[in-house]
């Protein structure tokens, strides 16, 4: 299919927000649509670039917002294949609004008691993880750390990060530590108090350095050490507390 005959047409609304953004909005709604239901997977990298008229690079990010969402799955060699979560859009919106409101109960999140609370949940993850975790869980372990490392844009970067962690969750073979992960997480990327300390934290070192963390825990829980696995989550919170509230 010729750019010229699929292209996509962009809008001058469109185009005052990141491509990817759009390009993961127009995916999303044309799965639900039922587009892609026969084949169960989307068209190749290469003929959606065509599509949206968009380089590679814009789709990659595209894909990694959806399947970070846990809307598509990336299986190497084969494709991306769509997830049942994808058509469930109805009942997943309403979960999440339920969610929020819960957690509006209980007021404005603190930064500093989030941090704490993170901290101590997932350090205590890791250490069960360490004693849990599968081949297959470490092999989706290591690939959102690659994607991690290799992505350009810093607020792919900020989904890529809860992958990661929601991976290391998924390693301790309890959906409910994942559950509660997923909800400290989402309580704090909505905080604005939050927003702004990232928005002022430079963004090359702390990836750098988040990089190095990132890859102390994944090879503690490659040795299936419990220990080491604790302390380098915890001393990865350290870090994130040591840049974003310096000023606090």
């Amino acid at each position: 299919m010729a750019a010229s005959d699929s292209a996509f047409d962009w809008t001058d609304a469109e185009k005052d927000v990141r491509a990817y953004q759009v390009v993961g909005k127009s995916l999303l709604e044309r799965i639900r649509s039922g587009e892609f239901r026969t084949i169960g997977k989307l068209p190749p990298e290469r003929e959606l670039a065509e599509v949206y008229n968009v380089g590679r690079a814009v789709i990659r990010d595209a894909l990694v917002m959806l399947e970070v969402k846990g809307l598509v799955q990336s299986r190497q060699g084969s494709g991306i294949y769509i997830t049942r979560k994808a058509y469930e859009a109805d009942a997943v919106d309403h979960a999440a609004n339920l969610g929020n409101a819960a957690l509006s109960l209980i007021g404005p999140a603190n930064p500093v008691q989030l941090l704490e609370a993170q901290q101590w949940l997932e350090s205590h993850i890791a250490q069960i993880a360490a004693t849990k975790i599968t081949d297959d869980d470490l092999r989706i372990l290591e690939k959102a750390y690659d994607d991690y490392v290799l992505a350009q844009l810093r607020e792919v970067r900020e989904r890529l990060d809860m992958a990661f962690h929601l991976a290391i969750s998924r390693g301790a073979q309890n959906p409910e530590f994942t559950g509660m992960v997923a909800a400290l997480w989402h309580r704090r990327d909505n905080n604005p108090l939050w927003m702004s300390l990232m928005a002022r934290t430079p963004d090359d070192p702390r990836k750098s350095t988040q990089a190095e963390n990132y890859r102390k825990i994944v090879d503690a829980l490659k040795r299936r050490d419990q220990g080491g696995a604790f302390f380098a989550m915890w001393q990865h919170f350290e870090h994130i507390k040591t840049i974003a509230l310096v000023d606090e």
